[in-house]
């Protein structure tokens, strides 16, 4: 699990960044939303140790800063927004998830291969374990790096805007190999502009406006609080009881 209390960052142009309290739980997804630039993305790296920080973020009831980058990487993994297009292959990719567990050795054990193995399985990726991931469509490069965090075998996972390349119909695969996951105990922490596919999937979602968080609740909370959700999106929404649908909710004026 992860807390956080009365955590203050540096955002851009040094204007002061606050989260009062949040918290991320195992076996569950948490969604965050918000308009552009409302520090969504600073919120998720400075959980996972890549900005400097006052007041507490307690991973596992321990304070962050008091990980070593190695310890912390056991516990939380992160994938970013923006994934770079190295010249490995899948596999080689996703064996990176493994090296938070034998440092600089890098020595494959049978059991990290296994590991590997499984990722890749789960995310469809086994088929191109051997393709160079400059060989890959922007879809294909996302779940490849999906892998490579699964491997990491950490007990809660960040994503960052994950499904910014997916077609629609890897998308649902995406989702349900994150519920997959969330099912099995591992708790999701993410990123979506997408807010029906937030609603469908998520167990808890923080709406950020303004370098803080004005709401949370679950899905069926959030959607009936007219009054934020207009201030922050300029629509509101509606769930729907029909079957056909994709998502089960509709965008109103």
């Amino acid at each position: 699990m992860i807390e956080i209390r009365n955590m203050t960052t540096e955002y851009e142009y040094g204007d002061l960044f606050r989260i009062p309290d949040m918290r991320f739980e195992k076996g569950r997804i948490s969604t965050i939303i918000g308009r552009n630039g409302c520090g969504k993305s600073t919120l998720l790296k400075t959980v996972a140790g890549m900005k400097q920080y006052k007041g507490n973020i307690l991973i596992n009831g321990k304070e962050s800063r008091d990980y070593k980058s190695i310890e912390r990487a056991r516990e939380v993994a992160f994938l970013p927004q923006n994934l770079r297009n190295v010249g490995i292959d899948v596999e080689t990719l996703v064996e990176h998830g493994r090296y938070a567990w034998h440092g600089n050795l890098r020595r494959m054990s049978e059991n990290d291969m296994r590991i590997v193995a499984k990722a890749l399985l789960l995310t469809g990726m086994e088929p191109y374990r051997d393709r160079s991931l400059s060989e890959l469509s922007g879809g294909e490069r996302q779940r490849a790096y999906l892998a490579m965090v699964i491997a990491q075998d950490t007990p809660m996972i960040m994503l960052d805007e994950p499904t910014t390349y997916m077609d629609l119909s890897v998308q649902q695969s995406f989702f349900e190999i994150l519920t997959k996951l969330a099912a099995d105990g591992r708790g999701i922490v993410m990123v979506c502009h997408d807010i029906e596919q937030t609603l469908t999937y998520s167990d808890m979602i923080y709406i950020m406006d303004n370098r803080t968080v004005i709401k949370s609740g679950t899905p069926d909370e959030i959607i009936d609080d007219d009054e934020t959700f207009r201030k922050i999106f300029g629509v509101t929404i509606k769930k729907m009881d029909d079957s056909t649908l994709l998502y089960p909710y509709a965008f109103l004026k």
